[in-house]
């Protein structure tokens, strides 16, 4: 199985092609690599992705509303958005930054969620990187540690999210091959939020545990997939060209 975490998300994994109602062509393996386009998915309906008010409100103001439903609570595209959002929403309740904002805060997209990365390693006293990232790059004056704590807690909370449902993505592709899962099996991820996202790797591997059999899950080998997308599409074209 191949993964992208990263600005946007997709996983492509092995299928018997007896189950591939739509394939017409000849497959000498009886096995085909299918492009699961997973960031779409429940975006018709929003019928079974916790959805938050949050995540109403980013989805409505995006360039694609209502498409690609998964990838927009899960990428690193989004979820700073996603915590601008939440600040905004406490501001308004005066729960946060004393009901203050700037016009950059008011802004779409101007919290990266490079900025919810370094809010939750910010371990300082007076967490001091959180300090810099509200008054100087939101522009937002005077914020009280109270004001920081919070700003961290929505960093974590909105990673860790992302980390558990990117979970449920995995453990779901992996249990439709469960005769795969009696031997080792590899699963290749690349992307940033994978890389470089605080804690997003450990809390997707103990999620996806959750869904999977101890006897099964000791099988199932993570592993940070360079260049994945690339190395992937030379190894597709080598396959077709072999198959043709």
């Amino acid at each position: 199985m191949g993964i992208i975490f990263g600005t946007g998300t997709n996983a492509a994994y092995y299928e018997n092609v007896a189950n591939v109602a739509k394939w017409k062509g000849p497959s000498s393996s009886g096995e085909i690599v299918l492009n699961m386009e997973w960031g779409a998915f429940d975006s018709d309906d929003f019928a079974f992705l916790p959805f938050t008010p949050h995540d109403i409100k980013l989805d409505r103001k995006s360039i694609n509303p209502r498409k690609q439903a998964y990838e927009k609570m899960i990428s690193g595209m989004y979820l700073g958005e996603i915590a601008r959002n939440m600040v905004l929403w406490l501001a308004d309740q005066r729960l946060l930054l004393d009901g203050r904002s700037s016009e950059v805060l008011n802004a779409m997209w101007a919290l990266d969620t490079s900025y919810l990365s370094a809010a939750v390693v910010d371990d300082s006293p007076d967490l001091a990187e959180i300090k810099q990232i509200i008054e100087k790059t939101l522009n937002v004056p005077n914020s009280t540690l109270v004001d920081r704590q919070i700003f961290k807690v929505i960093s974590i909370l909105v990673g860790e999210r992302a980390a558990r449902l990117s979970a449920v993505g995995v453990a779901a592709t992996l249990t439709k091959r469960p005769e795969l899962l009696s031997k080792p099996i590899n699963v290749g991820i690349d992307g940033s939020m994978y890389e470089h996202y605080p804690g997003f790797e450990g809390i997707m591997s103990k999620t996806v545990a959750q869904f999977i059999p101890a006897e099964q899950f000791k099988n199932v080998n993570f592993s940070c997939a360079k260049d994945g997308s690339g190395v992937g599409a030379a190894i597709i074209a080598m396959l077709a060209s072999k198959e043709n």
